[in-house]
């Protein structure tokens, strides 16, 4: 890692929104190794790292513009931050959501997720919660098993939303109801994406990839990766896929290692598309990408 304020940190994830802007959320290994709630947050903006503090383990984020322009940070115990142009609040996910659910809930939130410009956020045990404002999260998971335990959400509107899973898992929600679609694998299903160009993309263990819509789902036969796929992403015209050590393009049913030029990541792991620009973030390396070149921010 080259010599910038994340040095010695390890990352957990980033965002980013504009070319030039993002942000970073990492973790103290020493405090990590005696299990301090933590997170180092930095806002990068233009070659300059703004850093601050958070008292809980922040691992995902998403950035919203309902309903208003801002930045979800959650934790896996449900802790949450929502950093708005109005302000920012904090609080717990389980507290300040309705209905309440027919059993307690503690932990298990696994990722925040932005649909239709709306924070998602999902985890074991079936559980769905929208961020519709500060102190208010809406709980719409009535339906899902409690044996579903959700890795990953995206959506292409209110009312068509995609949730998958272990065991294979795909669920789909009309914005009223949530029902199973037949899914052609049982491995674990880690990251979702509804495309601009109209299909579903889904992604997991064991280099699995699926492609297809509502009820029909195939597998992409392709034959570069067998390593864990963690994330998907849409950038300008293509699927670009990232396992925990390389970042590939989907390219006529192929995937293809992406050419990082002369200071490829030792690390891979996510990646975040905004305006024009796309990040990949491993742990120890951050990587911004315009469509043509690579270049390493951290």
């Amino acid at each position: 890692m080259p010599d910038t304020p994340l040095k010695g940190l390890i990352m957990r994830t980033a965002v980013v929104r504009l070319p030039g802007l993002g942000y970073i959320y990492a973790a103290d290994p020493k405090k990590e190794a005696d299990e301090i709630p933590h997170a180092i947050t930095f806002k990068y903006k233009d070659g300059t790292f703004t850093r601050g503090e958070a008292n809980y383990d922040a691992h995902s984020l998403a950035v919203v513009s309902q309903p208003e322009l801002g930045l979800i940070s959650i934790s896996g115990v449900g802790y949450y931050s929502a950093i708005m142009a109005s302000g920012t609040t904090t609080g717990d996910i389980f507290d300040d959501s309705t209905p309440a659910p027919q059993e307690p809930r503690t932990g298990g939130i696994r990722a925040v997720a932005a649909i239709n410009g709306k924070a998602f956020a999902v985890g074991l045990r079936g559980m769905v919660y929208r961020f519709d404002g500060p102190k208010r999260w809406v709980r719409v998971d009535d339906g899902l098993p409690k044996t579903f335990n959700v890795q990953a959400i995206h959506g292409f509107s209110d009312t068509e939303i995609y949730a998958v899973g272990r065991d294979g898992a795909i669920w789909l929600f009309d914005g009223r109801h949530w029902r199973p679609c037949e899914s052609p694998t049982s491995v674990t299903l880690t990251s979702v994406r509804c495309a601009p160009d109209g299909a579903v993309y889904i992604a997991g263990h064991h280099g699995v990839l699926l492609q297809g819509r509502k009820d029909m789902w195939s597998v992409i036969d392709q034959t570069v990766v067998s390593d864990n796929i963690w994330d998907l992403e849409w950038f300008i015209d293509a699927l670009y896929v990232s396992t925990m050590s390389n970042v590939y393009r989907l390219k006529q049913s192929q995937l293809e290692p992406v050419n990082f030029g002369d200071d490829p990541p030792a690390s891979c792991y996510q990646l975040s598309a905004g305006t024009d620009v796309m990040w990949s973030n491993g742990e120890f390396d951050l990587m911004s990408f315009d469509g043509v070149e690579w270049t390493r921010i951290v």
